[in-house]
C-alpha cells in the first residue's frame, strides 16, 4: 500500500510540474525559470527507496548572473544533515559540492527554504545549468551519500525539447500484454549536448523485473532491439521509479529518436519478452 500511495504522490508532483511549466506569465527577457522541480529517492545514484520528496522552483536571471531557488522537502528519514547544489553530472551520475546552503535550512523532516548563488563561473557555471548539469541534494544519518535528489533544468529553452507523463503500458507491447501493470515516462532532450534525460516510473508488474531498456528503432506496433541497457542500475521492485540519461549519437540516432522510433520495455520472467512498453515521442 505505501508503494503505491508512494507512486500516486509522485505522479501527482509531477502533473503539478508540468501544469506549473505550462504556466503563461511574462517574465523578463533576461530571466528564464522552472516551477515544480521534482527532488526524490529515484533520482539518487545509485537510488533510494524512501517515503521522503520534495521539489523546487528556480529562477535564473542572465544579468545579474543569480540563481534564485526555493526548496521544499517532506518525510525525510531524519534530520538533515546536509543541503547542497551539487554539479556537474547529468541524471544517473554524481558530483561534487558546488553551494552549501545546510547552514541555513531548518533542521527538520519537512521543511521549506528560499535561498540565491551568484553563478559565478568558478564553482558554478552558466552554460552548465542551462543544459542541466546542476542539482540540489539533501543528505540524512541514515542516506549521508544522499536522500532525495533533484536535477536543476530548465525545459523553456530552444535547444530543449521535452514531454511529460508518456504512458507505459502493456497494449503497447506487440504483441499486446493483458496486464494491470503501468507506468509514465518524463523525458528531455538537449540538442547541445546530445543528451537524453529520462525519469520513468512504474507499478503493479507481475514479478520483478528481469530487463530495462530503450529499444529501437521501431514504429509504435514494431518491435526492435535494445539500444540503452539500464537494467544495472535498475531497481528490482514490482514499483518504483528510475531516473538515468543517455548520450544520443552511437547506439542511439538523434533523427530516429525526434521521429518516435524508440521506446522504454521492461521485462520479467512472466513477460520476458516485456510486459509494459512506453513509445518516446516529443
Amino acid at each position: 500500500m505505501m508503494k503505491k500511495n508512494l507512486f500516486s504522490v509522485l505522479t501527482a508532483l509531477l502533473l503539478m510540474a508540468f501544469f506549473s511549466a505550462c504556466d503563461d506569465h511574462q517574465l523578463p527577457q533576461d530571466v528564464i525559470e522552472q516551477k515544480g522541480l521534482l527532488l526524490s529517492g529515484a533520482q539518487e545514484f545509485p537510488a533510494k527507496e524512501t517515503a521522503a520528496y520534495g521539489w523546487a522552483d528556480v529562477s535564473y536571471n542572465k544579468t545579474t548572473k543569480i540563481l534564485s531557488y526555493k526548496v521544499s522537502w517532506y518525510n525525510l528519514s531524519g534530520i538533515p544533515q546536509g543541503g547542497h547544489i551539487h554539479g556537474t553530472a547529468l541524471r544517473g551520475a554524481n558530483a561534487g559540492i558546488k553551494h552549501d546552503f545546510f547552514a541555513s535550512i531548518p533542521k527538520t523532516t519537512t521543511g521549506t527554504y528560499s535561498g540565491s548563488v551568484l553563478v559565478d563561473e568558478v564553482a558554478i557555471k552558466e552554460t552548465d545549468l542551462l543544459n542541466g548539469l546542476y542539482y540540489f541534494n539533501f543528505h540524512t544519518p541514515m542516506n549521508p551519500g544522499g536522500e532525495i535528489r533533484g536535477q536543476i533544468e530548465f525545459y523553456n529553452q530552444s535547444h530543449i525539447i521535452s514531454r511529460k507523463g508518456l504512458p507505459i503500458t502493456g497494449a503497447q507491447e506487440v504483441p499486446a500484454k493483458n496486464t494491470a501493470a503501468m507506468g509514465t515516462a518524463d523525458v528531455s532532450y538537449n540538442k547541445n549536448t546530445k543528451v537524453l534525460s529520462y525519469y520513468i516510473t512504474w507499478k503493479d508488474l507481475t514479478s520483478m523485473p528481469t530487463g530495462a531498456h530503450i529499444h529501437g528503432t521501431a514504429a509504435p506496433g514494431i518491435n526492435a532491439p535494445i539500444k540503452h541497457d539500464f537494467f544495472a542500475i535498475f531497481p528490482s521492485k514490482l514499483a518504483g521509479s528510475f531516473s538515468n540519461s543517455v548520450v544520443v549519437g552511437t547506439t542511439i540516432n538523434e533523427a530516429d529518436l525526434l521521429n518516435g522510433l524508440y521506446y522504454f520495455n521492461i521485462h520479467n520472467i512472466i513477460y520476458p519478452a516485456g510486459e509494459i512498453r512506453g513509445q518516446i515521442q516529443f
